[in-house]
């Protein structure tokens, strides 16, 4: 995992789905990352109403991409639209630690009991709870923790693990290519795979 730190990135800087595309549909053409960003400044491309913002938007993206292999690279700009978001949902997860780690042992832990239902009240106890293990997340304000909360089930939404139902969301496994799907399993790390697909593997 790159990043070791807890992070709330996802409080302004989102999923970025059709962001992240439009940054790699520009690296598959060869311009490198610092060609890009210029591109992205003088013509607007993030539809943005400040240039900080898409640069920061832009570092974050150039984060991800990084964490992907030439392979999924290749398959997230060709793929379905649900296989390339769960391409950068790992991508996301695999540089996000607490994200990956809420994942992990709230939302996977559903999936394995096959419980759909994903409460606003289970995200804010996981934060808590780590708030209390890990100084980082102790130093957070009260309103981050709930943006962070927050931010963390639109996530879901964006990738279509999940349908928000009031303040709670109700879950569901991603459907993704089986030649993709097959790829994950037999190349990348086991921890993450499972957490993509919602499931137990090998």
């Amino acid at each position: 995992m790159t990043e070791n730190t807890y992070l709330t990135i996802l409080n302004t800087r989102g999923f970025l789905y059709e962001e992240t595309r439009i940054v790699a549909e520009l690296l598959h053409e060869g311009k490198t990352y610092e060609t890009i960003l210029k591109i992205l400044l003088e013509e607007n491309r993030f539809q943005l109403n400040s240039q900080d913002r898409t640069v920061r938007f832009f570092n974050e993206i150039q984060k991800r991409l990084e964490e992907m292999d030439v392979y999924l690279f290749n398959q997230f700009l060709v793929t379905d639209t649900d296989t390339s978001k769960a391409i950068l949902f790992y991508a996301l997860l695999k540089k996000d630690r607490l994200l990956f780690e809420w994942m992990r042992e709230v939302v996977w832990d559903k999936f394995l009991v096959l419980d759909w239902h994903l409460s606003k009240k289970e995200t804010s106890a996981f934060i808590e709870t780590k708030a209390k293990e890990h100084q980082t997340v102790a130093q957070w304000t009260t309103d981050t923790k709930q943006l962070l909360g927050e931010a963390y089930h639109r996530v879901l939404n964006n990738v279509g693990m999940g349908k928000t139902d009031g303040d709670d969301i109700q879950l569901q496994r991603l459907n993704i290519d089986p030649h993709i799907r097959q790829y994950l399993i037999e190349r990348k790390e086991k921890e993450f795979v499972e957490v993509v697909l919602g499931e137990l593997v090998g």
